[in-house]
Order: C-alpha cells, then sequence, then structure tokens
C-alpha cells in the first residue's frame, strides 16, 4: 500500500498565473487527506476538482491531463504531477438570453436578468455560473437550462486575458404541477399534504400554491402567492390567506387569517423579511379551567430573518441555516410578543465525494412570549415540544408539564437541541444515530440545563431523487408518571416521512 503525499500543479503554457496554494491546501481541495492511502482512481478523479477551482479564478477554458504518478518503492510513497493548460483568463464581454416558451417571453427576460449573478464585463467565475443556475431552477419556471461560452478571443494588448459571450438557453416547464406527501407517528398517526401550483401565473416569475392538509389532530387550508423583483433585484413579496383547526388533547382552535412579508435578499445566504398578519382564532381551553373559551381578534407585525449556506433543502450535507422571528400582536387581548429562532448546523466528516460519507449534524431552536406574567395567553398561543419535529422520544405535545389526566400544559418558552451522525452505507441507504434535549417552561425565558428531558433513537434512510425517506424509532429517557401512577410517556415512538428530520 502506498500513501499519497506530494503533488504538483505543472502549468504548460506561459499565463503567468500561479494558484498560490500550499501542497496541503491542494489535498484540502481535491478532497484527499494528506499523507493517507489513495487508489489511482480517487488521483486521477481530482482532475476534475483542479479544473473547477481554476474556473473558479477565471480560466473559463481551462484543460487537464491524466496525472504523471511517480511512485517511491522504497519509502511506499506517491506523487502525483497533473499536467494544467490554462487558456488565459476570460472576460465576459456580452450576455445573450434565449427563452423557449409557448407564451410571450419577452415578459420574463427581467426576471431572468435579475438572477445573473455576472455582469458584462466581469471575469468568469464558475461559482457564478453555477449560482444563477441553481437560482433559476429554484424558480420551478423552467424545465432545462445551459450557459455556453463563445469561442474566446485573445485579447490584442494583453496575451494573458481572452474574451468570450456566454449564452444563457432556456426552456419553460409546464405552467402546473401537483404534489401530494405523507407521514406517519405513533403519537401523531397519518398525516397527507396535497398541493396545487401553477408558475409564472403574471408571466414575470410569480407563482400561486393551494396546499391542504390532513391529520387526525389538525387541519389545514392555505392559498400562498409570491411576486417576485416587486421592487427591487431579489425583492420577494410572500402572502397567503389561511385557515386552520386543530384538535388536541389540551385545546381546540379553529382560527382564519392572512399574512404578507416583504422579503429581501441581500445574498444567496442572507435575507430579511417585514410583514403584516391579521388573524381571527377561537379556543377551547380543556386544562384549567377546563372548557374555557377564548376569542382573538388581532394583527401582528412579524420581523423575519433568515440566513442558509446549506448545498440541499432535503438532505443538507454542509453549511449552516438560521431563521428567526419576532411578532408583536395588538388586538382585543393585552399586547404580547412572540419570539422564535432555529439554527442548525451540518459538518462532513469523511467527504461527501465518496460513497461512505458521515454527516454531522446539530439543530436547536428557542422560543419567548413577552407578556405580564398575571396576564393569560390562549392555550394554542403557548408553546408544546414533542413529535417528529421536536424531540422525537416524546409523543405529540407530551414535552413539559403535564396534569393528571395527561392534558400538557404548554408554556411561554422552550429550549431544544439534538446531535445526529448520518452515515450513508451506499448509495441507496444510509442510517442514523441521534440524541436530543430541551423542555417547556411556565416562565418567560428557558431555563438552560434544567429540568430537562432527554431523548435518544436510531434510523435509516432510503435515498430516492425526490430525497430520503426516513423511518426513525425513538425512546425517552425517562418515562415520566402522573401523581397516581399513571405512565406519561410511551416506550417508544415510530415516525416515517420524507427528508431529514432537520
Amino acid at each position: 500500500r502506498y500513501k499519497f503525499n506530494d503533488v504538483l500543479l505543472k502549468y504548460e503554457d506561459d499565463a503567468g498565473y500561479s494558484s498560490g496554494l500550499k501542497v496541503k491546501e491542494v489535498f484540502d481541495l481535491i478532497s484527499i487527506k494528506f499523507d493517507s492511502y489513495v487508489t489511482t482512481k480517487e488521483i486521477s478523479n481530482a482532475s476534475a476538482k483542479i479544473k473547477e477551482f481554476l474556473q473558479s479564478k477565471g480560466f473559463a477554458f481551462v484543460s487537464t491531463s491524466q496525472p504523471d504518478i511517480n511512485i517511491d518503492k522504497k519509502e511506499k510513497k506517491i506523487k502525483a504531477i497533473y499536467h494544467i493548460t490554462l487558456n488565459g483568463r476570460v472576460k465576459i464581454d456580452q450576455t445573450i438570453i434565449s427563452i423557449k416558451s409557448n407564451k410571450n417571453s419577452k415578459s420574463l427576460l427581467q426576471f431572468v436578468k435579475n438572477r445573473i449573478a455576472w455582469k458584462n464585463g466581469d471575469i468568469y467565475d464558475l461559482n457564478k455560473i453555477n449560482q444563477t443556475k441553481d437560482d433559476l431552477m429554484n424558480s420551478g419556471i423552467f424545465s432545462g437550462i445551459e450557459i455556453s461560452l463563445s469561442e474566446q478571443k485573445k485579447d490584442i494588448s494583453d496575451k494573458t486575458l481572452s474574451h468570450t459571450t456566454a449564452t444563457v438557453n432556456l426552456e419553460e416547464d409546464l405552467p402546473r404541477d401537483i404534489a401530494a406527501g405523507v407521514k406517519y407517528g405513533t403519537s401523531e398517526k397519518l398525516g397527507a399534504l396535497f398541493s396545487w401550483s401553477h408558475y409564472n401565473i403574471d408571466g414575470k416569475g410569480s407563482k400561486l400554491t393551494t396546499v391542504l392538509g390532513v391529520a387526525k389532530k389538525e387541519k389545514t387550508a392555505e392559498i400562498k402567492y409570491d411576486v417576485y423583483d416587486l421592487f427591487y433585484k431579489k425583492q420577494q413579496l410572500s402572502s397567503k390567506a389561511f385557515y386552520k383547526k386543530e384538535n388536541t388533547l389540551s385545546y381546540d382552535v379553529s382560527k382564519i387569517g392572512t399574512e404578507s412579508i416583504l422579503w429581501q435578499e441581500f445574498s444567496k445566504k442572507f435575507k430579511l423579511g417585514l410583514g403584516g398578519c391579521l388573524e381571527n382564532a377561537k379556543t377551547k381551553d380543556k386544562v384549567e379551567p377546563s372548557d374555557t373559551k377564548t376569542k382573538f381578534n388581532g394583527i401582528g407585525i412579524p420581523v423575519c430573518l433568515a440566513l442558509d449556506s446549506t448545498d440541499s433543502f432535503l438532505d443538507p450535507q454542509k453549511g449552516f441555516r438560521y431563521s428567526g422571528r419576532i411578532t408583536p400582536y395588538f388586538g382585543n387581548m393585552k399586547n404580547f410578543t412572540i419570539m422564535t429562532g432555529r439554527a442548525s448546523f451540518y459538518l462532513p466528516i469523511s467527504g461527501n465525494n465518496f460513497q461512505r460519507s458521515i454527516v454531522l449534524a446539530f439543530y436547536s431552536k428557542v422560543g419567548s412570549i413577552i407578556r405580564d406574567e398575571k396576564e393569560k395567553i390562549p392555550r394554542d398561543r403557548l408553546f408544546f415540544g414533542g413529535g417528529a419535529d421536536s424531540i422525537r422520544g416524546y409523543g405529540y405535545q407530551k414535552l413539559g408539564p403535564i396534569s393528571d389526566d395527561k392534558k400538557p400544559f404548554g408554556g411561554r418558552s422552550f429550549i431544544e437541541f439534538g446531535i445526529e451522525p448520518r452515515i450513508k452505507i451506499n448509495e441507496d441507504l444510509g442510517a442514523v444515530a441521534f440524541v436530543e434535549g430541551g423542555n417547556v417552561y411556565s416562565s418567560r425565558a428557558p431555563r438552560f440545563m434544567k429540568k430537562m428531558l432527554f431523548g435518544y433513537g436510531i434510523g435509516i434512510r432510503y435515498y430516492t431523487q425526490l430525497g430520503p425517506i426516513r423511518i426513525d424509532l425513538a425512546f425517552p429517557a425517562k418515562r415520566r408518571k402522573t401523581s397516581t401512577g399513571k405512565r406519561i410517556d410511551s416506550l417508544f415512538n415510530v415516525y416515517i416521512s420524507i427528508g431529514q428530520a432537520f
């Protein structure tokens, strides 16, 4: 067996360029550990990663050949020499947009222009090319995107520079689609979700979506309308009208309302939102005093923040996410403010370019309701924990204080956190283990590490083109009892859904 411990990037043309990378930095670039055992296939595949790196530095027409491998039989070590022809840095002088559509494609031109990450006169950057493709594909409007370059033309005054024209070819997708999904939890039973979407409804990229959710304890209906580039580039107005009915152990509620949030994207990772909402809710409290009914009519002013640097929505492998929301409410009841925040972090351990990869996933979330301690808050506005989207070892809304008849009280604050190593066994199958902790508190602020409840479990993942199908088996670390000795928590909980837990 031989260790790979030396590498050389050899430029075949005189382009006056040096990558400036140290040997160990090149190893990081090609996702191979320095001084590690390696196969010749991995050394050969590294050529593509070196090429992508140089394309992100402006060398659009760079070419690489198969590396020479020098073998030291005495020391059992390998050195790879990668031969590179840079062909000069490339400047994009002109951008042409071509849209294949059954309708008038001219109205979509500005939508596409606002998502092109480069400007005419910029040096070519592969990262900006990929960012443009992602933004256009994520819009749901297009079925195909191809970005091509014309033949490079050498600069007369600068031999290290050349010029090209970028052509963005797009094909508009079918305007409508339907979707359906299911999930199951032992404490939540079966739930189903249906949606119908119409893309580019106004010819300028807007999207209309209707969503219907049906489960034993919750029924929802929503109509959502998204308008893009409203006043400025990368600005989005998201509006919705909704109806929601819940029937839980602690309360029954029916509410109807509307919400509009204007989002401004400042970078690919970061955006801020400000909006307003109107709600009418009728709540029946089943805890104490039993069957108390309250009505809430009011408005809210949500302020939102979102950051996302992950590489996938349903199955993130690296990066981080954070979302936060503060909503002051004003209405027929004394004013109150609800604050929530959620963060998750994904760390690849063994390198995601290999078949057997390990990702270490973390999450935490926190919430608080600001209001006079003496003022009552409608039960449905309180925080509850437990279930598929919370600490999985405990049943739906079973986290936190519970009455003797097993009705959760809810709380004015909560905190949760968890860690989940994710191991991909092969292309289709993966396994996870998880430990999660947290609780719901009656106080305004959560009491970290006080009266914490923990859960743990294992799961399997079956990877499909839609995303990973997950099956989780979760256990509570502590099975609580009522004052009469009755068990509150089940021995285990099972969850089935699509996408990772967080």
